[in-house]
């Protein structure tokens, strides 16, 4: 909650409540320039700076940050000027507006940019990145595939970017199969844990694909299906020979998990002392 008045009226863009505030000598913070570019108030920005306000190093970042060009354009023009994180941060955001104006003022991104730019699902701002001569880290792809992107994991792909040993297992967790599928045709393999985690995150479909590929469960498979309460999983596990530990039962009592526990109770399952 922003205690002061001015301030208060800043971070909403009531310039007629600022200039009332104004006569009666009510003064604000630095940080009214800075509510103000937060939220994009360009009119309260050039009234605040008129009567003598300054915002902190911070006023310019949130304008480009949050998408604000006219604004970002404004403080640039008095002089404010971004810290090195904040291209990082517009490549994040997805705005490819901001990140050329920024890259024509001369800006430049961190080592993590290209990385970011994946982590946003914007392939216009990676290609753009590329153009310039960015480079993504080691683990791009990987970032590609925790997004569920089919798209940029191609085009990372084709740029010559590698996996690392758990993009398979990534894109099991993710919950994508198409990009599961992509991934296999490239050669990729998951780790045991894989299958694991299939059952973990409750996906019947990618469980199956995986089986088909070969992939098993561990000793903790059947477990992992009655923690998770996915009925159909469990019943699909039990079809292909799986078991459960001597905990399986207590294990659906825990999770309090009907339907579950009297499924195990049919198959024979009993609870532990």
């Amino acid at each position: 909650m922003v205690e002061n008045k001015v301030d208060f009226a800043a971070s909403i863009g009531r310039i007629n409540l600022i200039k009332l505030l104004n006569q009666i000598s009510e003064k604000g913070t630095e940080k009214a320039v800075d509510f103000a570019a937060k939220n994009g108030h360009l009119e309260v920005l050039e009234y605040l700076h008129s009567i003598g306000y300054k915002g902190t190093d911070r006023a310019i970042n949130y304008a480009a940050i949050n998408g604000y060009l006219e604004v970002l354009e404004y403080l640039h023009s008095l002089g404010y000027r971004v810290t090195e994180c904040t291209i990082c941060c517009v490549a994040k955001n997805g705005n490819l507006e901001i990140l050329k104006y920024l890259h024509e003022l001369g800006y430049k991104g961190t080592e993590d940019v290209i990385d970011n730019a994946v982590e946003s699902g914007n392939l216009e701002i990676l290609k753009y990145l590329h153009e310039l001569g960015y480079k993504g880290s080691e683990y791009a792809i990987d970032d590609a595939v925790e997004i569920g992107n089919l798209e940029i994991l191609k085009y990372l792909h084709e740029l010559g970017y590698k996996g690392s040993e758990y993009a398979i297992d990534d894109a099991v967790e993710s919950g994508n199969l198409e990009i599961l599928k992509y991934l296999h045709e490239l050669g990729y393999k998951g780790t045991q844990y894989a299958f694991n985690c299939a059952v973990k995150s409750g996906n019947l479909e990618i469980l199956k694909y995986l089986h088909e590929l070969g992939y098993k469960g561990t000793q903790y498979a059947f477990n992992c299906a009655v923690k998770s309460g996915n009925l159909e999983i469990l019943k699909y596990l039990h079809e292909l020979g799986y078991k459960g530990t001597q905990y399986a039962f207590n294990c659906a009592v825990k999770s309090g998990n009907l339907e579950v526990l009297k499924c195990l109770h049919s198959i024979g399952y009993k609870c532990t002392d």
